[in-house]
């Protein structure tokens, strides 16, 4: 695959002219006229610089123009739909233009490239507090230069919805909770992380429950099981940074971190797993 890290490093010419001076970043050269990818070689100094060779590696109708304005910094966005058109198209290259006018081009597009990772995440609300704000992030191209995809792992806690049954705080909207709602069952279920139930063991010293702990980090739920780089979320702040669970690699963010903070768990655990 050919995915020029900066559309800086891509000219594009209406007509081919051959002989004329490029830019002195130019690697690539798109001409309309064919149309025609080249591998630019070029020589010289300053700021236009005159072509050693040019390298022809697609042309006609192995080019594909996409006819939509896209964000060209949403490097996974890219490569998935290059490689749909490239399918349907029975072509090998797409060249993409963003609002700015800048062009970029996927030549052999493989999404396999592409870097997972799963987001692990309870439920309500729905979406959850970390996907929405990753899919926000990755909407608005914060992330795009990652070349990195999200999979949502989510744990649905109205599975556990049940006459006994107490859930952390209100907030769920699911039924009882120990903020608000006195314990009045024998032997509860409580659903909720280790705050939680350390919050009704003190309320409620001698009486017996059952514990369900939905706590991304050290819950043995499968949704909650990942399989690859993970990014989670967890009330107690000590444990933010760094996380491993299942043999996998991840980070965990605090329950109530913002955006900016969690861009920057993203590019930290992308920047480790890519060493």
């Amino acid at each position: 695959m050919i995915f020029p890290e900066d559309y800086k490093f891509v000219g594009i010419k209406d007509e081919e002219r051959r002989g004329e001076p490029v830019y002195f970043s130019t690697r690539y050269l798109i001409s309309r006229t064919g149309p025609r990818l080249y591998a630019v070689s070029s020589r010289g100094t300053g700021f236009m610089r005159d072509v050693e060779a040019l390298e022809l590696i697609a042309s006609g109708k192995e080019i594909v123009f996409y006819p939509d304005r896209v964000d060209t910094r949403r490097r996974a966005h890219l490569i998935e739909l290059a490689a749909g058109i490239c399918r349907m198209e029975k072509a090998n290259t797409v060249v993409f233009q963003g609002p700015d006018e800048h062009i970029t081009f996927v030549k052999d597009p493989d999404p396999g490239r592409i870097l997972t990772i799963e987001v692990l995440d309870i439920s309500p609300p729905d979406p959850p507090w970390l996907i929405h704000v990753l899919n926000g992030l990755e909407g608005c191209g914060v992330l795009g230069d990652l070349t990195i995809r999200f999979q949502p792992r989510i744990l649905d806690l109205c599975k556990f919805e049940g006459n006994q049954v107490y859930y952390p705080c209100r907030a769920s909207g699911l039924g009882r909770s120990l903020d608000t709602d006195r314990v009045t069952h024998d032997n509860p279920r409580i659903v909720g992380c280790e705050i939680s139930r350390e919050i009704f063991s003190a309320a409620n010293r001698d009486k017996s429950f059952e514990f369900v702990n939905v706590c991304p980090l050290n819950s043995h739920e499968p949704a909650l099981q990942p399989r690859g780089p993970f990014i989670t979320r967890c009330c107690r702040s000590e444990r933010r940074g760094k996380a491993s669970k299942c043999g996998q690699p991840g980070m965990a963010v605090h329950w109530g971190d913002g955006p900016w903070t969690i861009a920057e768990a993203v590019r930290c655990l992308v920047q480790d797993l890519r060493k």
